[in-house]
């Protein structure tokens, strides 16, 4: 085995895709008894910087599914932030109970090009960022019992030796266009333009939203100002401990509605291996 550090790389604004990316990182390290580190992605002043990996080096990558792909305001910071220089990597797309479409496939074909070896892959379900009900509660016990064992079994293969020949994963190649977002009765939502809102009345002007915003849109001298992109990721919704940020846009909140409605099933994650 050629390893000799693990590396746990995730955007999550709100915790999801960290809690899956470790979840794998760490049970790696445990099997394998090396250190490993994590590159949380997700602040802007991250993604200002360039990170060069080395052919020792295993890397986990995390990233959310957004509209069943990469997230668009993401793509030009991935496919110039890294040099993967041979680094083994396994990418993983959470998704928030609906699919993770072409998101996968776009996420290791962009590695790749960097220069990163895929060993494995995985599509894993969190909870949904934009319901309270979605997915609600996931990674749970059974979510994290399968990312250990698939994280136990690639593993083991490096341990034995094993070779890591190239590996599919679903998705259209080329990758399709992002998924058009529909409304309770079935119609196109269009909300790109939606920001959140305060509530003055229960703002304390504490900055934890601003402080959250992974894109820095916020302003963190009046939090009720949202001068630049809105992905709405929900972080700024999950850290304000007053309830003071949320979404008012009717035909996001109907498209929140179809979510919950269409896809109350217990989404199942997808595990993908070299050669397996």
């Amino acid at each position: 085995m050629d390893v000799q550090k693990i590396w746990a790389v995730y955007f999550s604004p709100t915790g999801g895709t960290r809690k899956v990316t470790e979840t794998v990182t760490n049970t790696l390290g445990e099997v394998l008894s090396l250190p490993v580190e994590a590159l949380d992605y997700t602040r802007p002043q991250a993604r200002q910087q360039f990170y060069s990996f080395q052919a020792s080096d295993l890397v986990v990558f995390g990233i959310p599914v957004y509209a069943g792909r990469v997230p668009n305001k993401l793509l030009p910071d991935l496919k110039k932030g890294f040099a993967g220089n041979g680094a083994k990597v396994i990418p993983i797309s959470v998704f928030g109970g609906r699919s993770f479409d072409d998101a996968l496939m776009e996420l290791k074909q962009i590695l790749e090009a960097q220069g990163f070896r895929p060993l494995a892959a995985a599509g894993a379900v969190s909870r949904h960022s934009f319901s309270q009900t979605l997915a609600a509660g996931r990674p749970d016990r059974e979510d994290q019992a399968q990312l250990r064992s698939f994280a136990q079994r690639v593993a083991q293969r490096l341990l034995a030796g094993e070779d890591f020949p190239p590996f599919t994963v679903p998705g259209n190649d080329p990758v399709g266009p992002y998924y058009t977002p529909l409304q309770a009765d079935g119609t196109p939502a269009k909300f790109l333009k939606a920001k959140p809102e305060t509530d003055l009345g229960k703002c304390t002007h504490c900055g934890a939203c601003a402080r959250a915003c992974p894109m820095g849109s916020i302003d963190p001298k009046d939090p009720s100002l949202v001068p630049g992109v809105c992905i709405k990721c929900q972080a700024c919704v999950r850290k304000c401990l007053r309830g003071a940020k949320f979404f008012t846009d009717p035909q996001m909140l109907s498209h929140i509605k179809m979510l919950e409605q269409t896809y109350a099933r217990r989404a199942k994650n997808a595990f993908f291996e070299a050669g397996h």
